[in-house]
């Protein structure tokens, strides 16, 4: 045993004596880059890159946060602020989306999860700062900016410019009834206000007649876990895990529990995900799936797992260091492999990454409350695949992007018909179209905007076209809530999702046998 522990013993100093000896090769290098190099250097500038890059070789998320990067970062959890409106991260030199803010002119203009933005301005986007993102992207609301989008599975790069808007802080985007039973929530993000706004939102549908929920999460970047763990409990009358997270620092391994309650909801849920959500996003969907208390939807979420602690350091400036992992209540690992960086966020942008029977087989299997098959393997795997394809042919791109908002103009040029001609919107959305000669009225007007377009290529997406134009007469009229709402009418992992309340309705047999159940 002695000799075991000296053995070890030996080992940990040769750890130890290799650190201190690269501390000092750092130190060395600053030096002479500081003496000798060619040119004056901003050594700030250089030490703070020294720094990004060792977070940089931990893990996807773990982060530098400079001094005067703190305020924009708040903003998004507390205050407003103008710009393109994406959650991102930088990878191999560029700026990836994580996720579009829905609502916002990036989402608006159809980037996706994955997309690379290469170019800012026509000026090359390669080895840009967290800072130098802030100052570009952002900036006042209807100002244009221009970017080059490298898409994964596209061979060349296209460019789109985007007009700055503010960018909505609340996370409840929309709420409404789709119909005379169904609810629907979306929320964009997950922040201190999360939980009382979505509370609010079930009242009032609650109020108005809502005896099922569906709950749209996609691209959703996550935020706080609290809030996360807070929405789930409403759901759950039990004192099942939510979550748990395991770390080796003290406080960093940790199980969190529902409780119950006389206010707990208990009609069927259905959960929208995509590529997009990630962190408390999949914490909600991986507990709902878990505990069988609803049926989720659309495609493999991000695969965000990763718990980070925010230090604050002497000059100003914070380091967010992972100290943990998250687990859902059947013991799946959430975040996703990252051994590969350069795979981490391009993995993202292949058809089909979570549909195939190979893909599944690869895939580690836990079982849910009710005995159920769920996948492990990193990111939350849907009960029901929906894959959501918007890969649009150039014209259509050029229209639903060109920065003078298009669909957004036009719809301003029949706004008073429509408003003359419907008192309310379910006739409006039931019974007028663009088609016939409103449609011709369109491409007319869009030469007379001197766009140039191919016909035989609009016709081709006409059907979403046509509903960005209407969603924008809708919300013009009768409010913000018919843009979505009317947006639902092309939206197929929506239209997929409405088939599978009678699938959650059962689940909720199972979950809770004292449940009512309405057929």
């Amino acid at each position: 045993m002695l000799f075991g522990a000296v053995l070890l013993w030996g080992f940990k100093s040769d750890a130890v004596k290799d650190q201190f000896q690269k501390m000092k090769t750092l130190t060395q290098i600053i030096r002479l880059v500081s003496e000798n190099y060619v040119e004056e250097v901003d050594m700030n500038e250089i030490l703070e890159g020294a720094i990004i890059g060792m977070l940089d070789k931990l893990d996807p998320h773990s982060s530098y946060i400079s001094s005067e990067q703190f305020d924009l970062i708040n903003e998004q959890f507390d205050g407003a602020f103008e710009g393109i409106g994406i959650e991102f991260n930088i990878l191999e030199g560029y700026i990836t989306v994580i996720s579009p803010i829905p609502g916002t002119p990036s989402d608006r203009a159809g980037l996706q999860t994955g997309d690379k933005i290469v170019r800012i301005n026509d000026k090359s986007a390669y080895k840009i700062t967290q800072k130098d993102v802030l100052e570009k992207l952002r900036g006042p609301k209807g100002t244009p900016v221009d970017v080059t989008i490298s898409r994964p599975g596209l061979d060349e790069d296209f460019e789109v410019t985007l007009v700055r808007d503010k960018i909505p802080i609340v996370s409840v985007m929309a709420y409404f009834m789709i119909d005379e039973e169904t609810g629907y929530i979306k929320v964009s993000r997950f922040s201190r206000t999360t939980a009382k706004e979505i509370d609010d939102s079930l009242s009032k549908l609650e109020s108005m007649g809502m005896q099922q929920l569906l709950l749209d999460l996609r691209n959703n970047g996550g935020g706080m876990m609290d809030q996360a763990i807070s929405i789930v409990d409403m759901f759950v009358s039990s004192r099942d895990t939510i979550l748990f997270t395991k770390g080796k620092i003290p406080g960093s391994s940790e199980v969190y529990r529902a409780r119950k309650s006389r206010y707990d909801k208990d009609y069927p849920v259905v959960v929208l995900i995509n590529r997009g959500s990630a962190s408390a996003s999949e914490i909600v969907s991986g507990a709902f799936q878990d505990l069988d208390r609803a049926i989720v939807v659309g495609e493999t979420s991000f695969g965000k797992g990763l718990v980070q602690r925010q230090y604050p350091l002497r000059d100003g400036s914070a380091a967010r260091i992972t100290i943990a992992r998250y687990y859902t209540p059947s013991g799946r690992l959430i975040q996703r492999p990252y051994e590969d960086i350069g795979d981490y966020y391009t993995d993202l942008g292949r058809d089909n990454r979570e549909a195939t029977d190979s893909t599944l087989a690869e895939k580690p299997i836990f079982a849910t409350k009710s005995g159920r098959s769920v996948y492990g393997g990193g990111g939350i795997t849907p009960d029901i695949f929906s894959e959501l394809d918007i890969d649009f042919n150039e014209s259509t791109r050029e229209i639903l992007t060109h920065p003078d908002r298009l669909a957004f103009k036009f719809a301003g040029e029949i706004k008073s018909e429509i408003q003359s001609k419907f008192e309310n919107y379910t006739d409006f959305s039931k019974s007028y179209h663009l088609s016939g000669k409103r449609k011709e009225n369109f491409y007319q007007w869009l030469e007379n905007q001197e766009i140039e377009y191919e016909g035989e290529e609009l016709d081709e997406n006409w059907d979403y076209i046509q509903n960005r134009i209407l969603s924008n007469v809708a919300s013009s009229i009768w409010g913000k809530e018919y843009l979505y709402k009317k947006l639902l009418d092309t939206d197929k992992q929506v239209q997929d999702g409405l088939q599978q309340f009678d699938e959650a309705r059962e689940l909720i047999g199972v979950f809770s046998p004292s449940s009512p159940v309405s057929e």
